[in-house]
């Protein structure tokens, strides 16, 4: 996939409202998203971070989705292939 690709896809990415009763996952996706599976990762609340440790998560990650959005990223696969060749 192409860098401009992969910016066009997290761009495009959206979130999900969801609810929970009896250990089933309800809810309405997005308009334009494909009938498929879809895998969700759920932050635990207890996760055991400080609050300080929590906010430098939010962050990085706020720098990161920044990074991304303008383009400055590299693909993972450039990246082991760059690896693999030292």
């Amino acid at each position: 996939m192409s860098r401009e690709a992969s910016t066009r896809t997290l761009v495009r990415m959206k979130a999900l409202r969801v609810r929970v009763e009896n250990g089933r996952i309800t809810g309405e996706a997005p308009a334009g998203l494909p009938d498929e599976d879809v895998y969700l990762c759920i932050a635990e609340e207890d996760d055991g971070m400080s609050a300080v440790e929590l906010e430098r998560l939010n962050d990085a990650l706020a720098r990161g989705f920044a990074s991304i959005s303008a383009g400055r990223f590299r693909l993972a696969a450039d990246v082991v292939a760059d690896l693999r060749e030292r």
